[in-house]
C-alpha cells in the first residue's frame, strides 16, 4: 500500500484503488451538495480491498493513529485512523462532509443533535451505531456533530477509512462535551483533543 506524505498535484502518483476512489467520487464530491449515497459506496468498495490495506494495517503503531492515504492541498482527502481499545473521539463537527467505513473490527459511531435548533452548544445524543464492515456513516454539515472510536464490549477496535469533502482544519469547527455541557469552537488550524478524555483546553 503506497501512503502519500505530502501534497498531491496530480493522481498518477497514486496506487490504483485510490485512483479509483478519487475517479469514482469525483462527479459526487461537491463540497456544498454532495451525492453522499454514491461517495460512500465508493468508499465501501475500497474498504473491502483488505489484501490492499493489510501491511499498512499492519504497520500502524500507536504513536501513529492516523495514516494520510490521499492528502492533496485542497478538496476530498483519505486517511487511515485507529484508537485504541476504549478509545472515544471527542464530539465534534467537521465543517465539510465526511464519510466512514470500517476496513476490520468495530467501531462506535455516535450521531448528536442540538437540544433546540437556536442553540448548538447543548447536544442530546440521536444516534449509537457498532459499525462494523460492510458499512459506512455519511454526514453532512450541519448535521455532522458526532463521536466516534472504540467502546470496550462492542468487538475489537476498528482501522478505519475516513473521507473527507475538504482540509477540515481550514475551517472554524467546534467541540463538545456532552457530560459536562462544555462547548468550545476550533479556529481554523485547531485540530481539537483526539480522545475524549485529554484535558479540556483553559
Amino acid at each position: 500500500m503506497q501512503l502519500e506524505e505530502g501534497l498531491l498535484s496530480s493522481t498518477a502518483t497514486l496506487d490504483a484503488p485510490l485512483r479509483e476512489l478519487l475517479e469514482r467520487i469525483e462527479p459526487h464530491a461537491d463540497l456544498a451538495s454532495p451525492e453522499l449515497p454514491a461517495i460512500g459506496n465508493a468508499l465501501l468498495d475500497l474498504a473491502a480491498d483488505h489484501d490492499y490495506f493489510a501491511p499498512g494495517i499492519s504497520a500502524m503503531q500507536p504513536d501513529t493513529p492516523i495514516v494520510p492515504l490521499i492528502l492533496p492541498q485542497r478538496g476530498p482527502r483519505l486517511m487511515l485512523v485507529h484508537r485504541e481499545p476504549g478509545q472515544m473521539s471527542a464530539v465534534h463537527d467537521h465543517g465539510v462532509w465526511v464519510a466512514l467505513a470500517p476496513i476490520v473490527g468495530v467501531e462506535t459511531h455516535r450521531h448528536w443533535r442540538p437540544l433546540t435548533p437556536d442553540d448548538r452548544t447543548r447536544l442530546q445524543l440521536a444516534e449509537d451505531e457498532a459499525l462494523g464492515p460492510p458499512s459506512c456513516k455519511t454526514m453532512q454539515p450541519p448535521d455532522d456533530i458526532h463521536d466516534h472510536g472504540h467502546l470496550i464490549g462492542r468487538g475489537d477496535a476498528a482501522y478505519m477509512l475516513i473521507l473527507l469533502g475538504d482540509d477540515q482544519v481550514a475551517y472554524r469547527r467546534n467541540e463538545w462535551e456532552p457530560e459536562t455541557g462544555r462547548h468550545r469552537v476550533l479556529e481554523p488550524g485547531d485540530r481539537g483533543r483526539w480522545i475524549a478524555g485529554e484535558r479540556w483546553p483553559d
